[in-house]
């Protein structure tokens, strides 16, 4: 009996505290930011610079989720759907973050599939992608590790 009634208490109580918190599909404001990347290392299997946009959606709790678009390295039109989080820096480095996301990649296909790891014959991959920037007014710059191969550098905006 005991047991039950602890497991209606804490039902109660995770309904009360959900009750309380944003939906997933609820954000505070959406920023767009685009760019190229630079790679470490050249090579002629590279497309050139290509570009980079993205939407994403933040939330009050500074979790964002959000859908990018770009021509990967090769030249093959790609995407990259995730869900991620920021952190601030305190005191005078309020206006910089670290930012890190997670999702899928869509686009890397034969020749190069075998480019990004766990890449299926499909071109899905599970990505995960860290980042630095700086955000004053609306207005950000950011720049992303894609892993051992290039940086992404990006301008973004509020809205």
């Amino acid at each position: 009996m005991k047991r039950i009634l602890s497991l209606i208490l804490l039902a109660g109580l995770s309904g009360t505290c959900l009750a309380e918190e944003e939906k997933w599909y609820e954000y505070d404001h959406l920023y767009f930011h685009a760019g190229t990347y630079v790679h470490y290392s050249s090579s002629e299997d590279h497309d050139g610079p290509n570009i980079f946009g993205a939407l994403e959606a933040h939330k009050s709790n500074d979790w964002l989720y959000g859908l990018a678009l770009f021509d990967n390295s090769f030249g093959q039109f790609s995407q990259y759907l995730y869900g991620g989080k920021s952190w601030y820096f305190p005191g005078d480095w309020q206006n910089f973050h670290f930012k890190l996301t997670a999702g899928v990649i869509h686009g890397y296909k034969e020749p190069w599939d075998d480019k990004i790891p766990f890449n299926s014959p499909s071109g899905w991959a599970p990505g995960v992608i860290p980042g630095f920037g700086y955000k004053k007014n609306g207005l950000g710059a950011d720049i992303i590790f894609l892993g051992n191969s290039a940086l992404l550098f990006t301008v973004g905006m509020d809205f």
